[in-house]
């Protein structure tokens, strides 16, 4: 459980730096904050799922994203823009370029957390 919350705050700092602080470049400003959306999503279902294997996990994360990225086509989040909450973790407009970063980010800390789990003991 300590290394799955650790992940989530190194990627919780590394989301918020990259769309606090933009340096002009692509990949940190655009990509990162979408791929990290997607881990961070992993992330709180493998804390959730404990005993659930890395690919299940990961394609229920993605599910989410995809979820959350087709609510964005009802308008209901762009009409409630002025709250913090809804532009930070829901965002405002559908893109489906943000399904591939999405597809990106949760395949690269489901193989991340299957590499770094702990070994099965023989029952």
């Amino acid at each position: 459980m300590l290394r799955l919350m650790s992940a989530m705050a190194v990627t919780v700092v590394l989301g918020l730096a990259s769309r606090l602080y933009p340096l002009g470049w692509f990949l940190w400003d655009r990509v990162l904050g979408e791929v990290l959306y997607a881990v961070a999503a992993y992330l709180a279902l493998a804390m959730l799922l404990v005993r659930k294997p890395p690919w299940f996990i990961a394609v229920v994360a993605f599910g989410c994203c995809l979820t959350v990225e087709l609510f964005k086509l009802t308008g209901i989040p762009a009409e409630n823009q002025r709250m913090f909450l809804v532009r930070w973790f829901l965002g405002m407009t559908f893109s489906v370029v943000n399904l591939g970063y999405y597809l990106i980010g949760v395949v690269l800390v489901a193989f991340a957390d299957g590499a770094t789990r702990g070994s099965k003991r023989a029952g």
